[in-house]
């Protein structure tokens, strides 16, 4: 009967007689049922699986495509007009990726 983060251990009579919470950050909560359903003690853990952290910032990757696309640019562009307008075009997306306003 080891049960898992936010996992409920029945008797097999479909009665639950313990359930872990995880909290996300490495402690949980336990708590023990008896055969009537009452709870008959907690336990607090630590140590359990810690969730998966949040997804990336999808504006990270935008600005790391944007710094690529001018590192390049700045490499072939044929004319310092050019240049000019790819480095305005970088720098407004950037400020609209990051919340400012042009």
């Amino acid at each position: 009967m080891n049960p898992t983060a936010d996992g409920t251990v029945e008797d097999g009579h479909g009665n639950v007689v313990e359930r872990v919470v995880d909290h996300g950050d490495g402690t949980g909560l336990r708590t023990l049922y008896g055969p009537d359903g009452q709870v008959t003690g907690t336990e607090a853990l630590t140590g359990l699986p810690i969730s998966d952290p949040p997804a990336a910032d999808p504006a990270a990757g935008v600005l790391a495509a944007v710094q690529t696309a001018r590192n390049e640019v700045a490499g072939y562009a044929a004319s310092n007009g050019t240049r000019q307008a790819v480095e305005a075009l970088a720098t407004a997306v950037e400020t609209l990726v990051q919340g400012d306003t042009p």
